[in-house]
This record gives C-alpha cells, sequence and structure tokens, in this order.
C-alpha cells in the first residue's frame, strides 16, 4: 500500500484549487540521460567513495515505483568512503516560480537492520550552485513501500525561476541505499490556503538491509 506524506519548507507553501500546469515530469528512465536535459548530478560527499554519484535503480534490491523495474534513480553508501559523510546531490532544469509550486516524488529505501538512509530537500532562486539551495531538515526514508512526498514552494512573481535539489546525506557507515522515482513539478495559480511546516516525515522505518 503506497503511503503519502505531506512535506512543506519553512517558508510558506500555497496548494491550489485551479488545474496544475505541468512544469517537470521525470520516470528516471534513463539516469545516464539527465545531464543533458538539463539536471545536476554532483556528489560532494567527503572522502568520495567508489560509486561516482546517482544512477540507474537497480531492479534486484527494489523495482521501480512505475514502469520498467530499473526506471528510477538511486544512491548507496558507497557514495561516499567507509568513514565519510554522504553528500549526494540531485538537481533539477530550471523551472518558472512565477506561480506557487508543488514538487511530488517517491522515495523508498533498501531493508537493512541497524541502517538507514536520509534525505534534504529545498529550491534556489534558479541557480544550480549548491551555496544557493535552502534546505529542510533530513528525513529518514521509509523502507516497507515507495512513500510519496510533496514540497510546496510560494509563488515568487512573474519571471522568477527556480530549481529543486533531493540531496542523500548522513554517515555513510550507518547509511545503505535509497531510490528515487517519479517525480512532479506543477505550478498551481489560484491558492487557497497557507501553510508553514517543518519538514518531518511519520513512521519512517530503519531497519534495512545493506547492499555492497
Amino acid at each position: 500500500m503506497k503511503k503519502s506524506v505531506l512535506v512543506a519548507l519553512a517558508f510558506a507553501g500555497l496548494m491550489g484549487t485551479a488545474q496544475a500546469e505541468v512544469l517537470l515530469s521525470e520516470d528516471f528512465n534513463n539516469v545516464a540521460a539527465l545531464p543533458g536535459q538539463g539536471w545536476v548530478l554532483d556528489n560532494e560527499s567527503q572522502p568520495p567513495g567508489p560509486v561516482a554519484t546517482w544512477f540507474q535503480g537497480d531492479p534486484e534490491t527494489f523495482p521501480a515505483h512505475l514502469g520498467a523495474p530499473n526506471a528510477y534513480i538511486a544512491s548507496n553508501f558507497n557514495v561516499a568512503a567507509p568513514g565519510g559523510t554522504i553528500e549526494n546531490w540531485l538537481i533539477t532544469p530550471e523551472f518558472s516560480t512565477a506561480m506557487n509550486v508543488v514538487v511530488s516524488f517517491f522515495v523508498r529505501g533498501d531493508e537493512f537492520e541497524g541502517f538507514f538512509d536520509q534525505l534534504a530537500f529545498g529550491f534556489s532562486t534558479g541557480s544550480a550552485d549548491l551555496s544557493a539551495f535552502t534546505l529542510g531538515r533530513p528525513i529518514v526514508v521509509p523502507t516497507d513501500a515507495w512513500t510519496k512526498i510533496t514540497v510546496q514552494l510560494s509563488g515568487q512573481g512573474a519571471g522568477a525561476t527556480g530549481r529543486f535539489a533531493i540531496v542523500h546525506t548522513g554517515d555513510a557507515d550507518l547509511s545503505n541505499y535509497v531510490g528515487v522515482d517519479t517525480l512532479r513539478i506543477s505550478a498551481i495559480p489560484e491558492p487557497t490556503t497557507v501553510m508553514i511546516l517543518g519538514i518531518g516525515l511519520a513512521g519512517a522505518a530503519l531497519a534495512r538491509r545493506r547492499r555492497t
């Protein structure tokens, strides 16, 4: 059974009732093609490990949320060396933030007792420079099923643009394997409610099977 979890950044997020305009849709069928489509994959883990950055999902670990079994993007503890700190960035192409924006995607971790994975999320004002992003607190990724995450950003006015980042983070020695799938970014023309929340995730399991 799919879970749906609402996540909002510390700045205001607004939901709308009008029909959403899809700004970006990505199912991660071909991770190798992402840089040519404006995505940025940047592993800043210290010290770096044997895995360069995000990679095509492994269907033997778990299958994709939708589509072909390997049609998702993944990161694991090997992006940092043993004893290191993971900081593996996945940044979208630039999109309009003139109206209220809703970002949704699915996440899942792999089960291994005593190990867990964390993701942080946030926006920039259009720059791909890592220092330009405002990130919320990391969440622990659930492991029993693909879980929907929704992140909201209030409209920034005519001509404004942004990028959205997902960052695999945490201690390499305590981390395992995490997948991201079915990402959608939509513009919502007419807000009806305003929420200012911290990032949170209920019911996140820690136990999962660690992959080498």
